[in-house]
């Protein structure tokens, strides 16, 4: 299926003038104050701030990304124009991927739908239990036979032909031990199911739908906005090119995503966090004398983060070093310290942990929430939870 812009008019970018984009997002300030059910549904243009580029911006776009991917095979662009490019692992998110999380957070935003596959919006900290990807995510990997996933700070998919998915990583869990698939949906595949369902379930449910940086171009994804206006709610597109679903909106904002969710979210006295990296360990004292380490996402699902992991007793032993999961550790000592190594997406050092195996309980998970700051380049807290 072709969804490209062929047209000169499709491609062209529209910007509305200062004094029309500070009333209209006035009025989206008040729409979003008064929703019962707000919902979001984002697509390339909110990650284009951020270096990742899109599929349909034009030769000639203001967009420091540059033209679009199918813009430049159309046009035989090469890449070495000096345009900004992100790779997904590294990029930072955006204004407006920060500002959904703060939305969400307090409670105005319900859900959010997104088309992007960057894996942004899971590592700006949104809330997975109330995000459908539609199209999968990068660092997202599954067990068709059970049904488990799996992120990984690395891109899962590996595959040579377009519509082979495994990854050939099995499923950890022992009764299963499934093959693993990439998450990752291709023209001609259909949606997951569980997110399709979701997706369109929230969208009838929406008095309010508000659309960043998407053509709304692919379907079935394109179809949950339109629910929401055929039921007589609140449709409202924000993008720089038109949309087909530009003549059923009830608010049509022609500027850059981010420009106008810091407007919207200083009409609505709140401030955009600043993203701050965050990474769960866990550990789990199996025996009197073993210990697992491993970490996890903010829903509890498997997170692959660590590189290796050193185990160092200081001058009692010499230092073990662990170099693929599941790292468990027979340790030589009751005291030592655990220094994990990231994979350094956004220059993250390595870091200290220090164990006493006295202190853990036998079969009791502990938790440590970390965080570090992309922006100091430092790790800021941890914190058990």
């Amino acid at each position: 299926m072709d969804t490209a812009h062929k047209t000169e008019d499709e491609k062209k970018e529209y910007f509305d003038a200062p004094d029309v984009l500070e009333q209209k997002v006035t009025l989206l300030a008040e729409m979003i104050k008064t929703s019962k059910h707000f919902v979001a549904f984002t697509g390339a243009g909110i990650s284009t701030s951020t270096g990742i580029p899109d599929f349909r911006s034009g030769i000639n776009t203001v967009l420091p990304t540059g033209p679009g991917a199918w813009e430049k095979l159309a046009q035989k662009v090469d890449n070495k124009h000096k345009n900004i490019k992100t790779s997904m692992l590294k990029a930072i998110p955006s204004p407006t991927h920060m500002a959904l999380v703060q939305l969400q957070k307090i409670g105005y935003l319900k859900f959010l739908i997104s088309q992007n596959v960057d894996g942004l919006h899971r590592r700006s900290g949104f809330s997975p239990q109330h995000l459908a990807e539609l199209h999968g995510n990068t660092n997202l990997e599954k067990c068709k036979k059970c049904g488990k996933e799996y992120l990984r700070d690395f891109r899962v998919r590996n595959a040579q032909k377009v519509h082979d998915h495994k990854t050939g990583r099995k499923c950890s869990d022992q009764k299963c031990k499934g093959d693993l698939y990439d998450s990752i949906i291709n023209f001609g595949e259909n949606l997951p199911e569980k997110d399709l369902n979701e997706g369109f379930a929230q969208s009838k449910k929406s008095d309010l739908h508000l659309v960043l940086g998407s053509s709304l171009r692919v379907t079935p994804a394109a179809d949950m906005p339109a629910t929401t206006a055929e039921k007589g709610q609140k449709l409202v597109i924000i993008n720089l090119q038109k949309t087909p679903l530009d003549s059923v909106a009830t608010l049509r904002i022609n500027a850059m995503c981010d420009d106008v969710m810091k407007m919207v979210m200083k009409k609505l006295g709140l401030d955009i966090p600043e993203f701050t990296l965050e990474r769960r360990v866990v550990l789990e004292k199996t025996g009197m004398n073993a210990l697992t380490v491993s970490s996890q996402d903010s829903d509890d699902s498997p997170y692959d983060l660590f590189k290796q992991i050193k185990v160092d007793y200081g001058k009692i032993h010499p230092e073990q070093t662990l170099l693929k999961a599941p790292f468990n550790i027979i340790p030589k000592n009751k005291t030592f310290s655990l220094n994990l190594s990231f994979y350094g997406h956004y220059g993250e050092q390595d870091f200290n942990l220090n164990i006493d195996m006295a202190a853990l309980s036998i079969n009791k998970k502990v938790k440590y929430l970390i965080q570090y700051s992309p922006k100091e380049q430092k790790w800021i807290s941890c914190k058990e939870i």
